[in-house]
């Protein structure tokens, strides 16, 4: 019997399976290796920037590199997507420019900020246009905390940790491994589904971290005037402009994220306290957490139903707010200020006023309105006060109005955009409700 037709087809059908499996891998990996191509190329141009750049920036660039590269090569980064090592990131950025600081990352005014956002809306539409994100835009946030869950309990495993102990060594021999030796743990690992979802977000967690890293880069690259001299026509200027600024109707009309908001830039928080960044964000995670309680009523833990692509989405909205400084509408002097100035606007109860001054901050407030109580207080302290405490006491309440008003919009805007994401997350996970949604 010749066996050597039958020794040729069955090569033959192997070579066939095997080129087959390779085109399938291919398919499925072709949006995560163009993904990462484009990431590369991005980062090799910043480079080349680094190259001719002076050492400052320098050495800020190599941050952002080192910072790209290990979340690239770590096995498991989920731990860097943290907003404390995020802000420690732009922290670290920040010192290159102002190694002397001690808040570096506050050593830049609101409105170059401003700018920097709208300059670098470019760079997120590159994020959300990228090959690959698409399968990633359905998948809510609760689907990514399970595959996190499955990845640390796969690291746990005896050949995982062997794998991660000897990776480098394995990777020189790669090609070797998965073409001409191929093991099916290798293969059954790459097509499944869950591993392709966790590159994919390991990746998109890389661009998100590049794009705050140039942000930064642009924010606090820069050289800085001085700011306006605290004169008196300075101060009468400024806070003439910021009573002139109208305030629109609540965003919410929700008790709950009434009160929360209330606790964070009402009156009365206003005087006692200055609102910070801390504020602001458990202000509105508690506003989170109650609007995605509405649209999911029955979840286990709504704020997880959320999806990639809307919050994707309303991420690019809300920076272009942000940037366009449609929603901050900020007083010219504000607007040069540095925020390490801006937010450390003193507590009024630091200044030794008069009992005349103190009477007026319990009529102003609600004879006025939030933001023109400030000028009314000014000009009056400026008459029956020492003319020291009457200009201390304008920048403070001019200062304090200005961030209530930042605070305030981002706030709103952030809850608008919430309401907009779970509204539409909730619509993906349910047509007839959005179908009903629509017809209401």
């Amino acid at each position: 019997m010749d066996w050597w037709p039958i020794t040729r087809l069955v090569w033959g059908g192997i070579g066939f399976g095997f080129a087959c499996l390779v085109l399938i891998v291919a398919w499925r990996a072709r949006g995560v290796i163009f993904w990462n191509l484009a990431i590369r190329r991005e980062l090799k141009g910043l480079v080349a920037q680094a190259e001719m750049a002076a050492p400052a920036r320098k050495n800020a660039i190599g941050l952002i590199q080192q910072k790209c590269e290990g979340i690239l090569h770590a096995f498991s980064p989920w731990k860097a997507a943290d907003a404390s090592h995020l802000h420690d990131f732009v922290r670290s950025i920040a010192a290159c420019f102002f190694p002397g600081s001690e808040r570096p990352e506050l050593q830049v005014s609101l409105g170059h900020l401003v700018k920097s956002i709208d300059a670098s809306l470019s760079l997120f539409d590159r994020i959300i246009h990228r090959p690959g994100l698409n399968r990633l835009k359905k998948i809510n946030i609760r689907t990514i905390h399970d595959l996190y869950r499955w990845s640390d309990d796969m690291m746990q495993r005896p050949y995982v940790k062997w794998y991660v102990a000897h990776r480098y060594a394995v990777q020189r021999f790669g090609l070797l491994r998965l073409l001409i030796l191929p093991d099916p743990l290798s293969w059954i690992l790459f097509l499944s589904r869950k591993l392709v979802i966790l590159v994919l977000m390991k990746t998109l967690l890389v661009d998100l971290t590049l794009f705050v890293g140039k942000l930064a880069l642009d924010a606090f690259d820069r050289e800085y005037d001085r700011a306006l001299e605290e004169t008196p026509h300075v101060l009468e200027a400024t806070l003439e402009d910021l009573s002139r600024i109208t305030l629109p109707p609540a965003v919410e009309s929700d008790p709950a994220i009434k009160a929360i908001r209330q606790k964070l830039v009402g009156f009365p928080a206003l005087l006692y306290s200055n609102p910070t960044w801390e504020n602001w964000k458990t202000a509105v995670l508690k506003a989170a957490d109650h609007i995605a309680r509405r649209h999911f009523p029955d979840a286990d833990k709504p704020l997880e139903e959320a999806a990639i692509g809307p919050l994707l989405h309303r991420t690019r909205s809300w920076l272009r707010t942000l940037g366009k400084g449609e929603n901050v509408t900020i007083v010219r002097y504000v607007y040069q200020t540095r925020l390490e100035t801006l937010f450390k606007a003193r507590d009024i109860g630091d200044l030794v006023l008069s009992p005349m001054v103190r009477r007026l901050f319990r009529t102003s407030f609600s004879a006025y309105g939030q933001l023109k109580w400030p000028l009314k207080i000014y000009l009056r302290a400026k008459r029956l006060s020492l003319p020291g405490i009457a200009m201390d006491l304008g920048w403070i309440l001019g200062k304090k109005s200005a961030l209530a008003v930042i605070f305030g919009r981002t706030f709103d805007q952030a809850c608008r955009e919430l309401d907009w994401v779970y509204r539409i997350s909730a619509r993906a996970q349910s047509p007839s409700r959005g179908r009903n949604d629509t017809a209401r």
